[in-house]
C-alpha cells in the first residue's frame, strides 16, 4: 500500500517550470504561423477578386 500511495503523490505532483515555458514558446510560434497563414489567405482571396479587373481586355 505504501508503494501505491507513493505512486499516486507523484502523479499528482505538479509540472515543472521548463514544460510551461515549453508550452508558451509553442503558443507564440503558434500563433505567429497562424497569423503569417492568414496575411497568405486574405492576399490570395484580394488578388482572386481583382484578377480580372487587372488582368485587362484582350
Amino acid at each position: 500500500m505504501g508503494r501505491f500511495s507513493a505512486l499516486v503523490l507523484l502523479a499528482g505532483k505538479e509540472t515543472p517550470q521548463l514544460e510551461s515555458l515549453f508550452f508558451f514558446f509553442y503558443y507564440e510560434r503558434l500563433r505567429i504561423g497562424g497569423l503569417v497563414f492568414t496575411c497568405l489567405l486574405v492576399a490570395g482571396g484580394i488578388s482572386v477578386l481583382l484578377w480580372n479587373k487587372c488582368k485587362g481586355t484582350k
